[in-house]
Order: structure tokens, then sequence, then C-alpha cells
């Protein structure tokens, strides 16, 4: 009896042996020819960026960024065509510093001037400070300097004066904006400014006096005095206070 109980126990322990052997899982499988997991990635088509949805904020303050050409440009055009671009002048006599003193004045034909730069005789492009700034004007009316800074932005104007950049900066028509009241207001003396009252400009191509020669007030698209002027001329254009749609404008020509 004990040779058949030892003899089964054998038995029994060589099936367990084997039994792994022949009932191994199978971890392989097969999708079969109908199943289709795409192409591998490295043979993926590259997507090419679209420039026109590239790089814009969507998010939902993205309407309060500040207009691209600054507080008081507005609209203006800026194209190399546009009158108001670079002080381009259609045609007309211009002043040219250090010429003929008998006639100073070069006529010029229809059609645009080149740009301002390559005419050695008229300084249009500003010259920097090491602060910063391009100059200043000196108000006689209150005794009080005031910086002028390239770029009639926000930020410069809560600096002192800011300077239309496609307006010259020293020879022509100088085009300059500010505040009018508040702790930035520089530009609070210009609603008080009378016919005959002088500002001194300084830049490093010179110092210029100026006299009040025009007072009015315009529409804050009217754009008409940031163009060029054969005369050596200052304009200071400030807000109408409580008036938003109006811009007081105050003109003053070189005293010679």
């Amino acid at each position: 009896m004990k040779k058949i109980i030892t003899l089964i126990i054998i038995c029994a322990i060589c099936m367990a042996l084997a039994t792994p052997v022949l009932a191994a899982p199978n971890y392989l499988f097969s999708t079969g020819d109908d199943v289709t997991f795409g192409r591998p990635t490295s043979h993926n088509e590259p997507i090419a960026p679209d420039p026109m949805s590239e790089n814009i904020r969507r998010n939902k303050d993205a309407a309060l960024l500040p207009p691209p050409f600054g507080i008081f440009s507005g609209n203006i055009p800026t194209d190399q065509a546009s009158r108001f671009h670079d002080n381009l002048r259609t045609s007309g006599p211009v002043f040219l510093p250090g010429g003929d003193l008998t006639n100073p004045y070069v006529s010029v034909p229809t059609g645009l001037l080149p740009h301002t730069s390559q005419l050695a005789e008229l300084h249009t492009a500003p010259r920097f400070y090491a602060d910063g700034s391009i100059g200043t004007i000196f108000v006689e009316r209150t005794g009080r300097t005031i910086r002028v800074y390239h770029g009639e932005t926000e930020e410069n104007m809560r600096r002192g004066a800011g300077h239309f950049t496609m307006t010259s900066a020293w020879d022509g028509n100088v085009v300059l904006a500010g505040h009018n009241r508040g702790t930035f207001g520089f530009f609070d003396f210009v609603r008080d400014l009378q016919m005959g009252d002088r500002i001194t400009y300084t830049t490093l191509f010179g110092v210029r006096t100026y006299e009040v020669f025009s007072l009015e007030r315009v529409n804050e698209y009217d754009h008409s005095m940031l163009g060029w002027s054969a005369e050596n001329i200052l304009t200071l254009i400030t807000c109408v206070e409580n008036t938003p749609s109006l811009r007081r404008v105050a003109q003053l020509r070189e005293v010679r």
C-alpha cells in the first residue's frame, strides 16, 4: 500500500513540473489586417505655422492693449506715400539753413521729396542726450523747463513732452504732445498761452526761440498740424478738459 501511495505522489510531482511548460501564457498577439494604428510618427507630415494666427493674444484682457500709434496719433497713415510720413512734402518752397542768404528757399517740383535725412542741410532725426531725452522746452510764461522725449507715448508723457515720431525733431515743424492736467499735466500751460508768448527749444542741434502765432481747438482726428513746414515751427498739442473729442493746438514760429 505504501508503495502505491509513493508512486502516486511521484506521478503528481512529475505532472506538476510539466504543467507550467505546457500552460505558459502566450503574451504575443496579432492585430490582424483589419486594425490600423496609423503611420509611425517619424513619417508624419510637418505642420507649417500660419503667420496670420501665430502669436496672437486671445485671453480676455487682450482688448486692453494700448493703441499702436500712441495716445494722440489716432489713425495717422504711416505708409511712405503719406504726407505725414517722416516729413515728406508734395511740393513748394523748402527752407535750407546755410544756403544762399539772398534766396534760402529752394523750389521743389511736384512729387515727393526724398527722405529728409538724405538732405544734408535738413536735420529731422532726433539726437539723444544721456538721459534719453532729445531736448527741453522752456516756457517763459511759467518759467518752467520740460524735457522732451522721442515718441508720443503714455510713458513719455508721464516724464514730460512726447515728440511725434513722424515729425521733424529740429528743422521744419516739430510737434510735441503732453497731458493738460493731473499729476503729469506738463502741458497745462498751453490753455493759458497768448499771442506773442515765447518758448525756447534746446537740443543737441542748437537753441531756438519760438513765438505763438496760432491758438485753436481742432477735432481729435484732425492731423493737418503734423505736416511738414517750410518754416521752423513748434506745435504743441494737448487735450481739451472734459471734451475728449477736441484737441488744443498752439503753434509757434521761430523768432529770428
